[in-house]
């Protein structure tokens, strides 16, 4: 399963009667969000690590897309 960024929201709509579930994964993230949460001394430490990580991970696609 994909890494999340924090845990699911699930939504109901009163005039529908439906309920949508929103997710949110590190992969869907911006990056600018990513590098925020990085570099911020409040942050949870394991999900820094999480967005380190998902940042290494996007400088590697990007090194072997630009050869």
């Amino acid at each position: 399963m994909p890494t999340k960024l924090k845990k699911s929201v699930k939504t109901y709509n009163r005039q529908t009667g439906k309920t949508t579930t929103e997710h949110f994964y590190l992969h869907a993230t911006k990056q600018d969000e990513l590098v925020r949460i990085a570099n911020d001394p409040n942050a949870n430490p394991k999900l820094r690590m999480k967005c380190k990580r998902e940042l290494t991970k996007r400088s590697k696609a990007n090194g072997r897309l630009s050869k």
